[in-house]
């Protein structure tokens, strides 16, 4: 933190924070479901049955890692298109600000008007 009080943060903030957390909180999912994937004949009552609950709960472990891969991806991308934005806008602004304003036009006498000329009537 400098003197002047302002503090930079480093990593995710707004949505881009909102879906990496979602990611973890599937992360959390997935390791929750890891914990018990191998169910036996006494556990649901019969061999079929316990057949099918192994494989349902294997693809949901592989479906919630998925889910939490995709969130933090998706975070990331959200962060960085924010920084894009921030940078293009500030390039923008930078431009904006060189354009010549006042005088006359062959097109347009605006130095009546007090307004900025506009930087498209030499196109």
């Amino acid at each position: 933190m400098g003197s002047d009080g302002y503090q930079a943060k480093a990593g995710m903030t707004g949505p881009a924070q909102q879906l990496d957390n979602a990611g973890r909180d599937m992360d959390g999912v997935s390791s929750a479901v890891k914990s018990r994937t191998e169910y036996s004949y006494g556990d649901v009552g019969g061999d079929d049955a316990a057949s099918a609950l192994n494989a349902f709960v294997k693809a949901w472990e592989a479906e919630a890692k998925t889910l939490a891969s995709a969130l933090h991806e998706l975070g990331g991308k959200v962060q960085l298109a924010k920084k894009t934005y921030r940078g293009t806008d500030g390039l923008v602004e930078t431009q904006v600000d060189s354009v010549p304003t006042g005088g006359t036009s062959s097109r347009t006498d605006t130095s009546t008007q007090g307004v900025r000329t506009s930087a498209l009537l030499s196109y």
